[in-house]
């Protein structure tokens, strides 16, 4: 790694950037003068890398680092350097089978445009990936035989990535793919699965699909298969960046993540959106918008009595941002409406008013 110039003895001795790090506060073991420390002096090992993946690079060291080290960047160039040699020494390639039930296909096309790895990149030299209906060539008869060759093939050894909800009422029938039900898909795909992961909020706890009154009875994964090998990535859609990193942590380290009690990497999901983001001090200020476009809007305070539901939703987003552009919702002036979290569409609507703390 190319490291700026500065004195390393007094950014170790300085420790202005541990006194505002959220994740410090979370993981007693996390430091971030300590991470860049170890860093320069090339000593991270297995043990020590772990502890980068929890750091959402809120960017709150920037400002009160007296020598404008910018801890994020550094630890931000150091996890993509991970990522990388987590995914340069797969062999052989592991094998996905990604289904679709009922969704809108928005989380595959954020993970289209991802650029850490490319989907080009991660299609052709990271995974081999066996069936995808929107990647896929085949289709009709060909695609389904694509699909049960595979998971006999590969049997407890293939990764199954759903997304989509599955509709349970009535036997299921409300989304049927070659004639078969989701749930019979998934009971059968899923089961024989090394690991299961389900992509999206829609997959995880229903979504938008099991919004109110749910007239299909749609369910995430989790309620339908018996499989303690699951990760949830919510999201509406996920940040790519959270399913990728989570390979590559798989890859890595030869085991999952840590996981909260909904089953979601606590890496990503660890933190509330409230104390990640960069509007946080105008609230602790006091200081907020009242009305989309006044003055407050457009200083950029604090979105709370538009809707903004950061206060209790638990994800990244100020951190990681969203496919390379260095923006996510909050940042242009839109509240977070939560959608990492179950049943998002019913607990924090009206979206546009404060939540209830």
């Amino acid at each position: 790694m190319n490291f700026p110039s500065f004195d390393f003895e007094l950014c170790f001795k300085c420790g202005a950037c541990s006194g505002v790090c959220p994740v410090k506060k979370r993981f007693e073991e996390f430091d971030p003068r300590k991470m860049m420390h170890l860093l320069h002096l090339n000593l991270v090992d297995t043990s020590v890398e772990k502890l980068f993946w929890y750091c959402a690079q809120c960017g709150k060291c920037v400002p009160v680092c007296p020598m404008e080290v910018k801890p994020k960047e550094v630890i931000r160039i150091f996890r993509n350097s991970l990522m990388k040699r987590a995914f340069s020494k797969i062999n052989p390639k592991p094998t996905f089978v990604w289904l679709h039930f009922m969704d809108c296909t928005g989380c595959s096309e954020a993970l289209l445009r991802s650029d850490n790895p490319s989907i080009k990149d991660l299609l052709l030299d990271v995974i081999n990936l066996e069936y995808h209906e929107t990647l896929m060539a085949a289709g009709g008869k060909e695609a389904e035989k694509t699909l049960f060759q595979t998971i006999e093939k590969y049997k407890e050894k293939y990764f199954c990535v759903i997304e989509g909800a599955i509709p349970v009422k009535d036997g299921g029938v409300y989304c049927k793919i070659g004639g078969k039900t989701a749930k019979d898909i998934l009971k059968k795909v899923a089961n024989n699965a090394k690991l299961v992961i389900s992509i999206g909020t829609c997959a995880c706890f229903g979504g938008i699909p099991a919004a109110f009154p749910n007239p299909t009875g749609a369910v995430g994964v989790k309620d339908v298969i018996e499989k303690k090998k699951l990760i949830n990535i919510p999201g509406c859609p996920p940040n790519p960046y959270n399913f990728l990193a989570t390979l590559a942590y798989i890859f890595l380290f030869k085991k999952i993540p840590p996981l909260d009690d909904l089953g979601r990497p606590k890496f990503a999901y660890g933190e509330l959106v409230h104390d990640l983001c960069e509007r946080s001090d105008y609230y602790d200020e006091g200081k907020f918008a009242e009305a989309f476009g006044d003055e407050g809007h457009r200083k950029g305070y604090c979105l709370y009595k538009l809707g903004c539901k950061g206060l209790v939703t638990y994800a990244n987003c100020p951190g990681i941002r969203f496919c390379g552009v260095q923006t996510w919702p909050v940042s242009i002036g839109h509240p977070c409406i939560g959608c990492t979290e179950p049943h998002f569409w019913d607990k924090m609507s009206p979206f546009y008013e404060p939540v209830e703390l």
